[in-house]
């Protein structure tokens, strides 16, 4: 599904220029669920942005089914991130004046649905979250753990091939974080590709294969069940 080979990032900073990923090699396979992990500053996070498209990366290649991203156009680019990906951030990431069923709507309306079809799409979402009765609360209505699982809603409503996660539970409690968790294990029970990044070794343990990164590397990659 995806595959990085010698994935490099850099970031400058006036003269000095910082090496963040130094070469990284990875596949992920479709249906796999793959949890990132190491310790802040390893570098984890800028891989998940340059294997989600998110980011440029300084060198190397990122290949999504096959195809080369360097090989692609701007707009081919744009197309994936909005038909073929999910993506779920620390932060939420929801536009405070929009209700929740109208935050998982608008990503829908953007990829050319019509406006009854996506009311239908998102309001299906939002009951796989477990959020039907909230459909019409704004971000300011509802707790930390509720707006996260809004975000997951939006990110699965258009059943993307692969969903990216940046740290999902950082800022939820552990009954949220518990329950955000839970739905990544349903979603990849029915075949969701699940690409995580984690500071939290229990949650890691529930995914299919554990990355370690430190220091711009892979130091480890195994089942998470060995």
């Amino acid at each position: 599904m995806i595959e990085a080979k010698q994935l490099v990032k850099s970031f400058k900073d006036g003269e000095r220029e910082t090496r963040v990923l130094k070469g990284i090699d990875i596949k992920v396979a479709q249906g796999e669920f793959v949890a990132i992990m190491g310790r802040s500053g390893a570098g984890k996070s800028t891989l998940l942005y340059q294997l989600s498209l998110l980011d440029e990366p300084s060198g190397g290649d990122v290949f999504v089914e096959g195809r080369s991203t360097r090989l692609m156009s701007q707009n081919e680019e744009i197309k994936i991130r909005l038909l073929s990906f999910g993506y779920v951030f620390q932060d939420y990431a929801l536009l405070p004046e929009l209700s929740a069923l109208e935050n998982v709507m608008l990503p829908l309306l953007m990829q050319g649905y019509a406006k009854e079809a996506a009311r239908s799409k998102a309001t299906a979402a939002l009951s796989r979250v477990g959020l039907l009765p909230r459909l019409l609360n704004l971000p300011s209505q509802l707790s930390g753990g509720e707006q996260q699982r809004v975000s997951i809603a939006r990110a699965i409503a258009h059943d993307p091939k692969v969903l990216f996660a940046d740290e999902p539970t950082a800022n939820l409690d552990r009954e949220s974080s518990a329950r955000v968790i839970g739905i990544f294990k349903e979603l990849h029970a029915v075949g969701q590709t699940i690409i995580m990044v984690t500071h939290e070794e229990e949650y890691a343990r529930v995914t299919g294969r554990i990355v370690k990164m430190d220091d711009g590397l892979i130091l480890s990659d195994a089942s998470s069940r060995a």
